[in-house]
């Protein structure tokens, strides 16, 4: 029978052989064997396979189970046999197995336990023998010991094989040498600072280890500092380490050339013909007369090439040079600039959304095929997809096309979880126990929809809710929203936590349109009916039983340039709004209630950031009716206000109807992924007051009913999803009344703005 030979060449050492008619048709596979091994178990390569016996004949699948079973690092050659059995196939696999290593073993290893360097090194028993990966876990021993400060160390492999049982015993000598630390480290040649600032500058210090690429860094550190301040030419002049005679400590020797101190000269830019050499000016960070500033100046190219990249010159070249006078400490700045025209976008691709459907990423994009290649856009529309909270990572990526003046750009998402299901407890200091029942979907059927479903239950609160959203109403750029709720909860009144409840049921109905990239206007029309009762007998002459049918239609307009509102790092967000309730709309109660909101968020050190917010809004009655009810009042304390202190404590006991509330923030990502933190510490300062009437309003900090409250805590932010934030926050309030609680705790979902 005619058969054929394909050789296969894995790594330059594996040889593959599949015989096979050519003369007959796909056959079912009616044995699989092994030949050749000795020590390692058949079901160990029988699991990597695809095929099995009863299969019909795949010449692809066989390709892949060879590399499969050289993927296991077990074998040094394989091939596969295909030969006629009974009425079908035989395929037999060939191997020749490696060296597998019996016992990996150290010697003279004092510092580190055998657990440890096992855990290193890539070595493992019962796997293949590799010559390869012992010299590289050789490097990775030294590492371990010279981290720990033992410069000396020598590590050698003294491994043994035997080909007649086909074991290898893995040995890793190790000469430890003495721990070596830091003795002290001397700075010469500092002038024009005081030394000790310079070497505060240094990781590497006294008592600590030597780690090389650390000094390295120390290094490129205090030359940044001289560059800073316009020290250009400063230089390392001279680097010498020492030892003691036991070779315990280590003596670093330092020598700076601190050089000429340079003042910022001209600027001159050629090539330009885009901007105006005004209007480069305006970006570029180099004023002159000023000390010369190397990480403003390195900036300068940055921010060029971003506002020629907004224009579409994504191909546009920057060079830069320094022209240094040493009579005159002047350095001038050349910048030349190759445009190489405007780019355009070709095609638009999106990857890796198998969820998300494409014209739900595509509508948040804020540029189209055809539109020119505008940099700053596209990072803005990368932004508002991360604000979808469907993704957990973005890339943005320029693809080259054969047209010069085209290029395509793609997109690449990795999808989030957008479903949760819950069922908890929890405790707050206002509804105690509350048990809760939660179905939350923010991208259902992949259409960017969101649905929420909500069942709270406890002593202090029952509430059922039920929310739609739709961002894009018959594919237009307008949101529609519908909500129906049912909540009874118990309200407080001065000290009393249980004064009376409060029951609303209803529904509302949400519009909204964009006004810009970051502006948007919205419209909410809400019709509840609304109980007050179950009043504390001790109370009825202070709040009235009540029920009322609220008929209400809020406005809204907002600016938001925030990067990201799930865990904002930079930007800000304002807002105004006003409610009006009755009047023309109807129901039983008639007021109306400006708010004003606004939010800053800045960038510090590191991912540091610094929020502020404040609002100050008002409730006012109209006729006919002559007092606002108080569950239209303000109830100021608690988790979202101020805190530090119980939700309604601050201001008059019947809830005031005026507020100020004032929020500082400082926050950092203790754990992230992708860009995204997991779990971020916080600690803030709040203060706010809520007032009867204008006349009571006091600027004032104090304990008394119209002085403005304080508090401060700390906190952390919890994000199992990128729009779920768990907040945990203890509070401290600086102004309580006696026999007030001092502190609070809050355990909540949300952010405080």
């Amino acid at each position: 029978m005619n058969k054929k030979i394909i050789l296969f060449f894995l790594c330059g050492t594996v040889t593959i052989t599949l015989l096979f008619s050519q003369d007959l048709k796909p056959k079912k596979i009616r044995a699989v064997e092994f030949s050749g091994l000795r020590n390692v178990k058949v079901r160990v390569v029988k699991d990597t396979l695809k095929i099995s016996k009863g299969d019909l004949f795949d010449r692809k699948l066989i390709d892949e189970d060879i590399s499969n079973i050289y993927k296991l690092g077990l074998f040094s050659d394989v091939a596969a046999d295909v030969s006629d059995f009974k009425d079908g196939l035989k395929i037999t696999f060939i191997l020749q197995e490696k060296l597998i290593i019996k016992k990996v073993e150290f010697k003279g290893n004092k510092e580190f336990s055998n657990r440890k360097l096992k855990e290193e090194i890539s070595s493992k028993e019962k796997e293949g023998y590799d010559t390869r990966k012992i010299q590289d876990d050789i490097g990775k021993i030294t590492t371990l010991y010279k981290d720990k400060g033992y410069a000396d160390v020598n590590v050698g492999d003294f491994s043994t094989t035997d080909d007649i049982t086909g074991f290898a015993t893995v040995t890793f000598a190790i000469t430890e040498g003495n721990k070596i630390l830091i003795g002290d480290v001397t700075i010469d040649g500092v002038k024009n600072f005081k030394p000790k600032k310079i070497k505060k500058l240094f990781a590497t210090k006294r008592k600590k280890v030597y780690k090389g690429e650390t000094f390295r860094d120390d290094i490129k550190k205090v030359e940044s500092f001289y560059k800073d301040r316009g020290y250009l030419s400063v230089k390392i002049a001279a680097e010498e380490i020492t030892y003691n005679e036991t070779r315990t400590k280590m003596f670093i020797k330092i020598k700076i050339d601190e050089g000429k101190k340079y003042k910022n000269g001209r600027v001159n830019f050629s090539g330009n013909t885009v901007f105006s050499e005004n209007e480069l000016l305006k970006v570029f960070n180099f004023k002159e007369g000023e000390i010369f500033n190397q990480s403003q100046y390195d900036g300068n190219e940055s921010n060029i090439k971003s506002i020629y990249g907004d224009k579409g010159y994504i191909r546009a070249k920057f060079e830069s040079t320094l022209d240094k006078n040493d009579e005159t400490g002047i350095v001038n700045s050349s910048f030349t600039i190759t445009e190489n025209g405007i780019i355009y976008i070709d095609r638009i691709y999106i990857d890796g959304n198998t969820k998300t459907k494409e014209y739900v990423i595509k509508r948040e994009l804020l540029v189209k095929e055809g539109d020119v290649f505008a940099v700053g856009r596209i990072g803005r529309s990368q932004e508002r997809l991360y604000n979808l909270g469907f993704f957990k990572d973005i890339k943005v990526d320029i693809e080259e096309t054969k047209e010069p003046d085209k290029a395509n750009l793609a997109i690449e998402v990795e999808e989030d979880k957008t479903g949760l299901v819950s069922l908890g407890a929890g405790y707050s200091s206002v509804d105690k126990v509350v048990g809760t029942v939660q179905v939350t979907e923010l991208n259902l059927f992949g259409r960017g929809q969101k649905l929420n479903l909500t069942y709270e239950f406890g002593a202090r609160r029952q509430n059922y809710e039920i929310g739609f959203t739709e961002p894009y109403l018959f594919g237009k750029k307008l949101l529609f929203g519908a909500d129906v709720f049912n909540t009874t909860v118990w309200r407080s009144y001065g000290s009393d936590s249980t004064a009376y409840r409060e029951r609303r049921r209803g529904g509302d109905i949400r519009i909204g349109k964009p006004l810009s990239d970051i502006s948007a206007i919205n419209f909410t029309y809400a019709y509840e009916e609304v109980e007050v009762f179950d009043i504390d007998s001790a109370l009825t002459g202070q709040i009235p039983a009540s029920k009322d049918v609220s008929s209400s239609l809020t406005s809204a307009i907002s600016r938001d340039t925030r990067d990201n509102v799930f865990d904002t790092t930079r930007g800000s967000k304002h807002s105004l709004s006003v409610k009006l309730a009755g009047g023309p709309l109807g129901g039983t109660i008639n007021f109306y209630k400006p708010t004003l909101t606004t939010s800053k968020f800045i960038p510090t050190f590191w991912k540091f950031v610094l929020g502020f917010n404040s609002r100050i809004s008002y409730v006012k009655e109209f006729s006919p009716s002559d007092e606002v009810p108080i569950y239209e009042r303000y109830f100021l304390g608690g988790a979202d206000t101020v805190r530090g202190y119980d939700f309604g404590e601050i201001g008059p006991p019947e809830k005031g109807k005026i507020i100020f509330v004032s929020n500082l923030e400082y926050k950092f990502p203790i754990v992230a992924e992708k860009g995204r933190s997991i779990l971020s510490a916080a600690i803030f300062a709040d203060m706010g007051g809520s007032w009867r009437r204008s006349n009571d309003v006091s600027l004032e900090i104090g304990s008394e009913e119209n002085q403005l409250k304080t508090g401060a805590g700390f906190g952390l932010r919890i994000r199992p999803m990128p729009v779920l934030p768990i907040r945990i926050d203890w509070g401290y309030g600086f102004n309580h009344k006696p026999g007030e609680q001092l502190s609070q705790f809050y355990f909540t979902m949300g952010q405080v703005f």
